[in-house]
């Protein structure tokens, strides 16, 4: 059946951009990457000719090699390459060198991190998802801009998170011009989003500022602010 045969809400192409590339069954996934058929078969029936020479497996297919794919009658050496390029991407993300994550212990970590910021003329602000495990999931760039200027969007933020299935985050953002301590903002908008993401089960680590040689956390400054205001109650 060609393509144009389909209903187009049916259609691989449409099928993904409307219920979601899970959806897909492993002949419209494989049609999508294969692109076009040739006279008479269209792509979808190329990729079920594909998957059949394979005993419907998908995992012998992804163990298959440039030879064998080529031999498939209307797959075109690009086009094996690029099921190849797919194939192997899938393995490596399986291995165990890539199933690694960064795991956060410290501030220090995310300082040496992103210390690259110091050097930002712009304030950038960043989101870090984590999992249970203190992991990263996700690093996100979400504004750039002057900090006390944003218009937060918490909603944003908190979408991340949620279709990161992160349980908790971290928020970075730096000073260009050099203030090495957290502004009345800086805090007043941490305590916002921190409140919002915990009405959720989503917690907040820190805030972290990087300025021109060095960093602050939002946490800390608010220890040291109230340490300082114990201190005046005995002066």
């Amino acid at each position: 059946m060609a393509i144009k045969d389909i209903p187009i809400e049916l259609r691989p192409r449409e099928k993904a951009i409307h219920f979601g590339i899970e959806e897909l069954s492993d002949s419209e996934l494989l049609a999508l990457l294969i692109g076009s058929g040739y006279k008479g078969k269209s792509a979808i029936d190329v990729a079920n000719d594909l998957l059949s020479s394979y005993f419907n497996s998908m995992y012998s297919l992804s163990n298959s090699n440039l030879t064998s794919l080529m031999a498939h009658t209307g797959l075109k050496e690009a086009v094996a390459l690029r099921l190849l390029a797919t194939f192997e991407f899938h393995h490596r993300l399986n291995s165990p060198k890539y199933q690694k994550q960064d795991s956060i212990k410290s501030t220090d970590e995310i300082y040496l991190r992103y210390q690259y910021l110091e050097n930002y003329d712009q304030e950038v602000l960043i989101l870090i998802m984590l999992d249970s495990k203190n992991r990263i999931k996700q690093e996100k760039l979400l504004y750039k801009g002057t900090f006390d200027s944003f218009e937060i969007d918490i909603r944003q933020i908190l979408q991340e998170i949620i279709l990161a299935k992160a349980k908790s985050f971290i928020l970075i953002h730096n000073h260009p011009d050099e203030a090495n301590y957290a502004s009345d903002n800086d805090i007043l908008a941490t305590q916002v989003i921190e409140k919002s993401a915990k009405n959720l089960g989503i917690k907040l680590i820190d805030h972290i500022i990087i300025y021109r040689g060095g960093y602050c956390t939002i946490k800390g400054e608010k220890d040291n602010k109230q340490k300082e205001n114990l201190g005046n109650l005995y002066t």
